[in-house]
Order: C-alpha cells, then structure tokens, then sequence
C-alpha cells in the first residue's frame, strides 16, 4: 500500500500538495505561501461527484479566473496510478476518482493482516487517562458506566494509534467520605447485633453497606458493638476505628474491580489518595507553588487570578484543614511527573468549572496548559417505553452499571454508552438495545459480520490475485468504507470522539448490506467473480470484528 502516509486521506493530502508546489508560477504572484496551505479532503457524498472531493484551491482567496485556473492545473497533475479521473467544478472544487487498481488492493492489506489491520506505528507519544475513579464507597452507578465505556474505548483507540498510554483510577480514600463510610458500616452493624440505633440522614443508605456490615458480623460476631460515633467519626478505639473503615473501603473497592473486570475494562494503576499523605506530597507541591501562594484570613491561597480564574483559590482552610483542590493539585503534579505528554481526566459535566480550574493549576506548576485535557460528560439515563427505567433494589434510586450489564448485556452496554457525542445527554432505550432486528444498531452491525462468517463457513476459495471484476457502485462504495476505517481511527486519537467509531460501523454495514442484497455473492456460473466478491466480504468482516474490538465488544459468528 501507500508507503507515505498511513491512510488514503493521507495518500491524497500528499498527492495535492505535489500537484500544487508544481503550479509555484501560478502561486507565486498571488501572496500565498505554498507552506501554508491547510489541504482539505472529504469523501463525496455522492458517487456521480467521485470518491473525494477538495475545496483546498478554493480557500487560497485567488481571484476566480485564476481559482479555476489552478484548480484544473493541480488536477492535470495528480497522477494516473492512483487517480483515474478528476474533474474541476467551479468555483474551484476539484472531484476525485481513485484508479481501482489501487483502490482495490486494501483488501489485500487487510486479508493479510487481519487483527492487526488499523494498527498504526508506534509513536514515541505517552498518554495517561484517569477515568471512572469513583468513591469506594457505593456501587459504581450508570454515569460511571458511561465514563468507563468511553475511556476505555478511547484508550484501545489510541493503543491502535500506536500511543503508548497507562489506564488509571484515582481511589479516594482519604477525607469525610472514608469517615463517613465507617461510620454507616457501623450503623448497620450495630443495627445486625440487635442495637436499636438509626442511621443518620446523611449516611450511605445504599444496601451494599448492609452487605459490608453482614460480613464483619460474620468475621468478628459482636465485638465491635460497644464503638461509638460522633458525627461522622467512629471514636473509641484507633485501631477497632480503623479496621471498619478500611475493610468497608476494601470490601467495596473489591467489588467496583469486579463490575469493571465483567464490563471488561482493566486499570493500569490503581492510585490511592492516602499515599499522598502518607508520603507528604502536599508539602511537595506546596513547595514548588510557593512563590504562587499567599496567606489572608488564616487561609492560604492559591493565585489562580494570575492565569484568567475569576478569583484566588483556598488550598488551606483557617483550621488547617485542606480543600479538595489541593491534594487534586498534588496528584496531577504526581501524574505529570511521571513522563507523559498528555494527562487525561473524563469528569461530569458538574466539573467544568472545576476542570479550568485545574488547568490553570498545573500552569502555576509550571507545566503547559496543553499537557492536560479533561474531557466532560453529561449524563445518561434508560429508558423504556418512553419512561425512565428503574429497576435497582441494591441502590435505591441509583441504577447501577452491573443492573445495567443485567440488562441489556455488556456489548449493548458498551455500544450504546459510546454512541452520541461526551456533550449530549445520552438516553437507552433498552427495548431497542435488546431488540434482534435492524432497528437496533449492534444487531445490525453484528448481522454483518455473522452473514459473512455464513458465507465464507459453506465456500471455500483460494484468496484472488486481483480484484479487478469489482465495479459495481455499490462495491466501489463498500471498499471506498474499507478505506475510511484507519482514517476513523485517526480522527478520533486527536478529536477523541469514540461515536465516531459507532457512525462508522454502522455505516459499513450498511454498504454492505446494500451491497449483499444487491449482488450475486456466490454464482457457480461466474467462480473468478463469485471468489472476489467473497474476499471482499471477509475484508469487511475483518474490519468489522476489529472495530468492535476497540470498542471491547465481541463480534459474534452467529445470530
């Protein structure tokens, strides 16, 4: 294949930009630097217009005779072997048919790779995205659902991209939620011993923690009965204090490790908030930002007003006490630290503020603002029937993400958390997630791939050495989809928008199966025909079953 580039847009990009450092005379006169021309390529949306399209002569502000002009010499001047026609329309666009001869041989590249089709070059790039990281002191709920799916499809796509990358949660262990999970645990302890006491409003009411309280009563039967709380501290002794706080925090984070593990997501590092304290890397940070910092009101203060924030931030209360921006500071000091180019964080849309706050943060540290990116999510809800879908016990009015694997599957889940855009509020209908028809999407796709698996189980031909017979528009259209999945890829690396993928899928599938109804696959009368037609197909099912894969979702042979 192309040696230049990784992808056909790329192949185009390079071909264009030859083609139009030939037509310097032309250029020249007009004040436009040819080095900085921003070339632009699409795929046509309709086939009578070519495969691709650019409108990069168009851009150049020329006067329009010399617009057309330049436009009909740059594409006099790509050449035959990989474009077989093109066509200027004005005001300047110039249409593109790519030479079959070429086209055609990604199903060569992909046949021969297989798996390993979309894997691009490893890159000398080091990312870490922290995602999930919800408290351990529940059940991971459906907006972390939502956040797993996409972080972890984000970090297969960028493995795929050949970025090296380290999947993290941020355990937060430390602080009143620990106090406060302790004390609930107790509570309910106590209440399993046959103590008449009640468990304060602003508790954790979630069942799990009758769960955790059922398994210290079995461990170590009433020993514990007699500890007290005050507020939301266990007082009494240390130690006793302790053990119900930690096992509570173990007990559930044990159990967030296995939901993960079944939605098939798995942590590289798993970072735990006490460690910061532990190892004094407040006082760390503290002393780097030390010129950043001031003391007012008993409080110290951050000097966030320095990068554009609306006003200084308190690290430090007037008690002591630290806010939970400052041991936020320290653990991306940590994360940064540790070499990468890039840190990523998927927070709710509930954290905007808070994650230009944190950018400003890491500028004072003095790192670039462009080594963080913080991705916002905004909610998700099921639905059934038009109405909000409720089913959790455990959870009260939560509905979390093992009711949701419960549901609708772990595919579907993981296909459908992805589907819209991080900044739309994403709905699942759960009839439709279920649902084995075409209205559904992974059903659809999945279809293609098991009709496939059909057709190549009951033939058995030897691999083509040429695909020359395929001519049809709609095997044009199909292999011209085959092209775009590197490229899918690609974009979403660098615009990390995971539906992309769904769009894309979704769309192959539905060249293909325009196609598979449209065309003969298998015709004894025609074998040379019937042998391309079914390599074409397998090279769809090979991207196919890949894709998925990137999405952690398994491409099924039967439906």
């Amino acid at each position: 294949m192309y040696s230049r580039g990784e992808t056909i847009i790329h192949l185009i990009k390079d071909e264009l930009k030859i083609a139009i450092n030939k037509q310097s005379s032309l250029i020249n006169d007009s004040g436009v630097n040819v080095d900085d021309i921003n070339i632009q390529v699409e795929q046509t949306k309709n086939p009578k217009f070519g495969d691709y399209a650019t409108n990069t002569i168009m851009s150049l502000g020329l006067p329009r005779d010399k617009t057309m002009e330049l436009a009909q010499a740059v594409a006099d001047a790509l050449p035959k072997k990989y474009f077989s026609s093109t066509q200027v329309v004005n005001p300047g666009f110039i249409n593109m048919v790519i030479n079959p001869s070429f086209n055609n041989k990604i199903i060569d590249e992909i046949l021969d790779v297989q798996d390993l089709y979309g894997q691009f070059a490893s890159k000398k790039t080091f990312y870490n995205i922290e995602f999930v990281s919800a408290n351990p002191t529940g059940l991971l709920h459906i907006g972390h659902a939502r956040n797993a799916a996409i972080g972890d499809s984000l970090a297969r796509i960028w493995k795929a991209y050949g970025i090296k990358l380290n999947r993290e949660y941020y355990i937060n262990d430390s602080g009143n939620q620990i106090e406060k999970l302790g004390m609930s645990t107790l509570i309910r302890y106590k209440q399993l011993c046959g103590l008449d006491v009640k468990l304060p409003e602003d508790a954790y009411h979630g069942s799990e923690i009758i769960d955790v309280a059922k398994q210290i009563q079995k461990q170590a039967g009433d020993q514990y009965k007699n500890l007290e709380c005050n507020d939301i501290k266990i007082t009494g002794n240390a130690k006793d204090a302790e053990f119900f706080k930690t096992f509570s925090k173990n007990y559930l984070l044990d159990i967030i490790k296995s939901t993960l593990k079944s939605f098939d997501v798995n942590m590289d590092i798993w970072f735990s908030e006490s460690l910061i304290y532990e190892k004094k890397l407040i006082d760390t940070t503290l002393d780097i930002l030390k010129n950043r910092i001031y003391q007012k009101d008993g409080a110290t203060w951050l000097k966030t007003t320095e990068f554009g924030d609306d006003k200084d931030r308190v690290l430090i209360k007037s008690d002591g006490s630290y806010t939970y921006f400052m041991p936020d500071i320290a653990y991306h000091n940590i994360k940064l630290s540790r070499g990468y180019d890039k840190i990523f964080n998927i927070w709710g849309s509930d954290h905007k503020s808070y994650a230009d706050r944190m950018k400003i943060a890491i500028q004072l540290l003095g790192y670039r603002k462009d080594q963080l990116e913080t991705l916002i999510m905004q909610m998700v809800r099921l639905v059934k029937d038009g109405q909000e879908f409720k089913m959790s016990k455990r959870s009260g009015n939560s509905l979390t993400l093992q009711d949701l694997l419960d549901t609708i599957g772990k595919d579907a889940a993981r296909w459908y958390l992805v589907s819209q855009s991080l900044s739309t509020h994403l709905e699942i209908d759960v009839t439709k997630a279920t649902s084995q028809n075409n209205d559904n999407p992974l059903y659809y796709v999945q279809y293609a791939h098991a009709r496939v698996n059909q057709l190549s189980n009951n033939t058995k031909f030897e691999q083509p050495k040429s695909f020359d017979l395929l001519t049809t528009p709609s095997e044009v259209a199909l292999i011209n989809m085959l092209h775009f999945y590197k490229h899918t890829i690609e974009v979403i690396s660098t615009s990390y928008e995971v539906n992309k993928m769904t769009l894309y899928l979704t769309n192959l599938a539905k060249a293909f199966h325009s196609w598979y109804a449209n065309n003969k696959i298998l015709d004894d009368a025609n074998k040379p025909l019937s042998t391309q037609r079914l390599y074409l197909a397998l090279a769809v099912k090979q991207v196919i079953k890949n894709g998925l894969g990137l999405l952690g979702i398994i491409a099924v042979n039967k439906m």
